[in-house]
């Protein structure tokens, strides 16, 4: 009955708080903040019936971010890489943005995704912070206003529809030489894993299916890294290996020890003065903290700007005093003691640690709100390795026991891959587009 009284706006409110105090039912309040590797898995691992869990973030689907780059050319099509919010049962949802935290009234303050001006508060026993991190542009003039990013869907999705735009510009025969050169060219900044597996998927679109449909256009593909070399956190065998095979190509230019100085709609200037005509600019330079990070008076690492944490992933006010309900993971947070890297597998490994001990029953003192930690384990980071795909059938895989490139390694990317998809239902899409996209071709139409 209450419920049916929800759709008569001036007792909604009321009744939807008086509901809530109903149906929580004494469970403490566990507030997640971000939909990404460390607030997703968090809550997929979360006994959710022993807690009243409301996540927040302003997507509302976990995002298979590995597999990211493969979407923008149509080796793989958006659905299969996203796994709704909503699709896990014993939740509450907003799509919105947390701007403050008050870990003194236990409340956290929102705006709405859709609509800026509707605010709302939560009070929360227990804050997981697992907002993420945004790009960093370390402020060269530019690329707020005319750089593509790659972290979101929308971003893909974005690259993919200006990739289509500029091939048929380009194959217009009544425009210029020097014009079309310049719709074809492609420049990508950072020699990150996320740059290198994106210029191995436009690669494989270029010669395979751009090659085909326009026969006329040809591409350039420039590959820019501040460094002497790309992928530093691999061993250096593999990243000569992967630099030898980005410069045996002939529509790939690796411009290493180089840093963009500005970027504008169509062009990029360098460090070394010269001036790139271009059509795309690809961003993808590392990582730095969110609004809301930059906001919060924790204990913050003073070169990354990430919340400082203990090694039970409690949040540090000063290098002894711990927040004892707030939590933080992922790539917004790392332990004091050793600091762990920003990435996918690190953020999934902390919110299954994270998750486990909440669900322990002695994770609370009796009748208190307060953790104890004496009988728990403090989180341990197990590298299992990196995998980076380079294009034509190739990759790098840097294990434990052993470092492998070529064929192999490409064969072992995709394997891990579909194994780590949440959900059978995008296993099965995933392996369908890869065979469709070997066999018929990508699909090269706009979204």
């Amino acid at each position: 009955m209450f419920r049916s009284l929800l759709k008569y706006p001036l007792i909604s409110n009321r009744l939807k708080h008086t509901l809530t105090r109903q149906e929580n039912n004494g469970k403490k309040k566990v507030i997640v903040l971000g939909a990404g590797w460390g607030g997703f898995q968090f809550v997929r691992y979360l006994n959710r019936k022993k807690y009243d869990v409301t996540l927040v973030s302003p997507r509302n689907h976990f995002l298979f971010t590995p597999l990211l780059p493969s979407t923008t050319v149509g080796t793989l099509e958006f659905r299969c890489i996203i796994e709704p919010v909503r699709t896990l049962s014993n939740l509450h949802y907003y799509q919105a943005h947390c701007d403050e935290i008050n870990s003194k009234t236990n409340q956290i303050h929102c705006r709405d995704f859709f609509n800026t001006n509707k605010e709302f508060t939560l009070d929360f026993d227990y804050l997981i912070c697992c907002h993420g991190a945004k790009s960093n542009t370390f402020s060269v003039p530019g690329v707020e206003q005319h750089a593509f990013f790659l972290k979101q869907l929308s971003d893909a999705r974005a690259i993919r529809n200006r990739l289509m735009e500029l091939f048929e510009r380009a194959s217009n025969r009544f425009i210029s030489d020097d014009e079309r050169k310049a719709l074809t060219t492609f420049v990508i900044v950072g020699g990150g894993p996320t740059s290198i597996e994106f210029s191995g998927e436009l690669h494989d679109f270029i010669v395979e299916d751009v090659a085909k449909w326009f026969p006329d256009v040809k591409t350039r593909v420039i590959v820019v890294e501040s460094t002497d070399h790309i992928l530093g956190t691999f061993d250096s065998k593999l990243t000569d290996y992967a630099m030898n095979i980005l410069k045996s190509r002939s529509e790939i230019t690796l411009k290493t020890n180089t840093h963009v100085k500005r970027v504008d709609e169509n062009e990029v200037l360098l460090s070394n003065g010269e001036v790139i005509p271009c059509g795309l600019t690809v961003w993808s330079t590392g990582l730095s903290p969110t609004e809301l990070t930059s906001t919060l008076s924790f204990l913050k690492e003073k070169r990354s700007g990430r919340i400082y944490t203990n090694d039970h992933l409690q949040v540090l006010i000063d290098d002894k005093t711990t927040i004892n309900n707030i939590f933080a993971l992922g790539d917004c947070a790392t332990p004091i003691e050793h600091s762990i890297p920003a990435t996918a597998q690190a953020a999934a490994q902390q919110a299954k640690y994270l998750a486990k001990r909440f669900n322990q029953k002695t994770f609370f003192l009796a009748n208190s709100n307060e953790i104890t930690n004496d009988k728990y384990p403090a989180f341990n980071f197990s590298n299992l390795g990196m995998l980076a795909y380079l294009g034509g059938y190739g990759g790098l895989a840097d294990l434990k026991q052993t470092k492998i490139s070529g064929f192999l390694s490409w064969l072992l990317w995709r394997s891990v891959y579909m194994t780590r998809l949440v959900s059978f239902k995008n296993r099965l899409l995933v392996a369908m587009f890869w065979f469709k996209s070997f066999v018929f071709g990508r699909d090269i139409s706009r979204f």
